[in-house]
């Protein structure tokens, strides 16, 4: 079990928060706003009503012991710099900040934050990503350009098994794992040689060029 620090309980705040304590972990949440506060008290360990800026609040609260911190203050980039800076002063070394633009992002960046997180942006690339493509169901964007994307089998690989695709060698991309939508099996192991069925999705990783020529080509 870890411990975890949010600071700002609206909607992204409070789904991370719900999240992390849903997963067993320790979080205490800090909101300005006392009906905000008594709305969730229940879905996390600790609510408080407090500014997520003042560090002897913040040393109070044990936010000291936290393993990490969720900013989530809205379209207020000074709170979210000022709650940044109180955090990094009581310890917390890893800090994660919910932005709404990409000035805001670079402003949190440059203080050293683990994280910077545009979840409307985010979301909207996902959705361009998938759009287009009949064949990619979920995609997950990862550093340069990689990604893992959930996707239909093109009809070329039915009825061939991994080995005989070679996917890793002739393409470099790799089949995380297979799931089985009829059986409702999830295997993060695949046999290499069992035939992939029409019913298989397919969790693949790889270079996001990489993985559109070859879907492009194959499917």
């Amino acid at each position: 079990m870890k411990r975890f620090l949010v600071i700002g309980i609206g909607h992204f705040g409070s789904w991370a928060a719900r999240a992390l304590h849903a997963q067993g972990h320790e979080v205490v949440a800090v909101d300005r706003e006392a009906a905000v506060v008594d709305r969730h008290g229940g879905v996390v360990s600790r609510c408080v009503v407090g500014d997520g800026t003042d560090r002897e609040l913040l040393r109070e609260i044990g936010a000291s012991a936290s393993d990490a911190a969720i900013i989530s203050t809205g379209e207020d980039l000074a709170a979210s710099i000022l709650a940044t800076l109180a955090v990094k002063d009581v310890g917390v070394r890893e800090i994660y900040v919910k932005v709404t633009s990409q000035e805001a992002a670079r402003a949190l960046e440059a203080l050293g934050v683990q994280e910077t997180i545009f979840p409307e942006k985010e979301s909207a690339e996902r959705l361009a990503l998938r759009l287009p493509s009949t064949t990619v169901l979920e995609y997950i964007p990862l550093a340069g350009g990689h990604s893992i994307q959930q996707i239909a089998l093109p009809d070329r690989w039915i009825g061939k098994s991994l080995r005989e695709l070679a996917l890793p060698t002739r393409h470099r991309v790799s089949v995380v794992a297979l799931y089985d939508v009829l059986t409702d099996r999830f295997d993060v192991a695949p046999d290499p040689d069992a035939p992939l069925k029409e019913s298989d999705v397919a969790l693949i990783a790889g270079e996001n060029e990489t993985i559109n020529r070859l879907l492009g080509r194959e499917g």
